[in-house]
């Protein structure tokens, strides 16, 4: 993935060494290359080009400075502070907060900042653009970069061996995604959301300047609730809509059957912003297809849609996927988004503008009205596979203890979402640049403070949108096949006979081509080339395991054993192994 690299050490660090020809680069893509060289240090980037002046790489006042990704609220600081340049920006407010100057930025970011005696290496509060490290305290030598394959070779030009990380391939054919900090590389972690590491006098330190919390909660009646969530929406919507504009850029938004993506293009459309573009992914003639279409039809959106037919695109650039992704996070999550914005020309579109993890923010992971302990039923939900949970329970409740979650929620939100949803945006990354309007923090702090009595099973979401939105409201929600303004019980009557229909139908097998917007299981047994492409993958890769036994042994059954999805995980670990070249 794009974004920013460095290595610093005590002991010196020999001339000529360039991590950037190890990121992932896209035919035809057009990238920001620029390094510094240091005695004892050298740093660069590799960023996709595009919003150029949110990304700077600049010497000034004996500090390099860089940045990569969008900073939303750049403009407002600059006139604040009667400024033009960025470098200028992250530089006053470094000299007024330090290290926690980070704290003052919005939007999806990482970067770094490089003084005579100090490194501090950042990312945005949700780690939207992950940063992964390497340190080893006897030669007080640190590597770092936005992909991990850079960081493993920049391991090797400096003599350090990387070694598979058992847990964290577990991990994978589990959840379907790391959990934590942990990586595929033994010696290698993930800079934690809302931290920033510091190499100071050859040591290294993370320092929190951000944490999502659940309490206190929000005072006041659901109107007032409903009034503050519509205020800090807007807000977030103006910021990301008009960094489109400050570049000329034309907007390009994801549309599927839900509501979190319709809340996007609707709040769009009612500040004024024009000259939208949709795009959908489904199985052709499925609900997100039909209501995404309306929806434009009716609204004057341009309407583009990808169809996900029959599962091909499930073997088509695997390997530049996993490479996306570093293969922390299953292919096949995200190989629909790859694909699409592959076969699209963004040059004249902006931020990829999507709904990420509203339904997460505005309720959908509560199990009731009031928040609960992470246990085996929330571990289950975000798990892609159970087969072999018991082989690391251990393990998985130690790191929960350890990050001390305040509740399931939140785990569920850092672990399921920002290590397993966030998967999209490494996809998006490869050509432009990403925003969710459910993810700028201010908006984020708020919802995810409203008490539980309000957000369970979507309650004010819903309210929300009937009494600020109501024109969208009137379109069928994906979820339920009903339009969101009809009671909510009445919908949770309908919903539970049309659980119990898609239960009959997959048990006699009729419909099932509709069964979801992606029916891997009915594209696995329709499909013969879906099948034999996969099965040769499989062969053609699980030697690599070949000297951990144990670990081969459990990835044979997973696959054998295991859904389309599960033999997908298989995958992404086997082609990790070799993309990284682990032992």
């Amino acid at each position: 993935m794009p974004g920013v690299w460095g290595i610093i050490s005590e002991r010196g660090i020999e001339q000529g060494i360039d991590l950037s020809k190890y990121f992932h680069m896209e035919n035809g893509g057009t990238y920001l290359i620029n390094s510094a060289e240091y005695r004892n240090a050298c740093m660069g980037r590799f960023s996709v080009k595009k919003f150029q002046k949110d990304k700077i790489f600049k010497e000034t006042n004996h500090k390099l400075i860089c940045t990569d990704g969008i900073i939303l609220n750049s403009k407002s600081f600059l006139r604040k502070y009667n400024i033009t340049e960025l470098d200028e920006l992250i530089l006053n407010l470094y000299s007024q907060y330090g290290w926690k100057f980070v704290k003052k930025l919005r939007g999806n970011f990482c970067g770094f900042v490089l003084s005579k005696n100090k490194l501090i290496v950042f990312t945005d509060h949700l780690a939207s653009k992950p940063i992964y490290y390497f340190y080893d305290k006897n030669s007080n030598t640190l590597i770092f970069a936005s992909e991990l394959k850079a960081v493993a070779e920049g391991m090797k030009k400096l003599g350090f061996t990387p070694h598979l990380d058992i847990e964290g391939a577990y991990y994978l054919l589990t959840f379907g995604h790391m959990l934590g900090d942990t990586t595929l590389i033994q010696e290698v972690k993930k800079i934690p959301p809302g931290n920033v590491l510091i190499y100071e006098n050859g040591k290294i330190s993370l320092k929190k300047y951000y944490k999502l919390s659940s309490e206190p909660y929000i005072k006041g009646s659901e109107n007032e609730i409903i009034k503050e969530l519509d205020k800090r929406f807007k807000k977030a919507i103006k910021a990301e809509y008009e960094k489109d504009l400050e570049y000329g850029y034309s907007h390009i938004v994801t549309l599927s059957g839900g509501l979190d993506s319709r809340m996007n293009v609707a709040y769009a459309k009612k500040l004024g912003f024009n000259d939208i573009t949709c795009i959908t992914f489904s199985e052709s003639d499925y609900l997100d297809e039909k209501i995404a279409k309306k929806i434009c039809r009716d609204n004057h959106f341009e309407f583009i849609f990808y169809a996900l037919d029959n599962g091909n695109y499930l073997i088509k650039h695997i390997d530049e996927i996993v490479s996306s992704n570093d293969g922390l996070v299953l292919y096949s999550g995200s190989a629909h988004m790859y694909n699409c914005l592959k076969k699209l020309s963004l040059r004249n579109f902006g931020l990829i503008h999507t709904g990420q993890i509203g339904d997460l923010i505005m309720g959908s992971y509560l199990k009731g009205k009031k928040h609960h302990p992470v246990d085996s039923q929330v571990l289950n939900k975000v798990a892609y596979s159970n087969k072999l949970m018991n082989k690391f329970k251990n393990q998985i409740d130690k790191n929960c203890f350890y990050f001390n979650y305040e509740n399931d929620e939140l785990f569920a939100f850092y672990e399921r979402c920002i290590n397993g949803v966030f998967n999209g945006y490494r996809m998006i990354e490869q050509f432009t640049e990403f925003s969710s309007p459910f993810l700028y923090v201010d908006f984020l702090d708020y919802a995810m403070k409203i008490h539980p009595k309000y957000r369970y099973r979507e309650r004010v979401y819903l309210k929300w949108i009937n009494k600020c939105i109501p024109e969208f409201s009137k379109y069928k929600w994906e979820k339920y096949n009903l339009a969101p303004h009809y009671p909510l019980f009445l919908m949770n009557v309908f919903n539970i006979f049309r659980f119990a229909m898609k239960k009959f139908s997959a048990k006699v097998g009729i419909n099932q081509r509709h069964s979801s917007m992606n029916p891997t299981e009915y594209w696995w047994k329709t499909n013969k080339l879906l099948r034999k492409k996969i099965n040769a993958i499989f062969e053609e890769n699980i030697k690599v395991l070949k000297n951990q036994p144990t670990l081969f042994e459990d990835s044979y059954y997973l696959f054998n054993k295991g859904s389309f999805m599960e033999k997908t995980q298989v995958i992404t670990l086997l082609k990790a192994i070799k993309l990284l070249h682990l032992s």
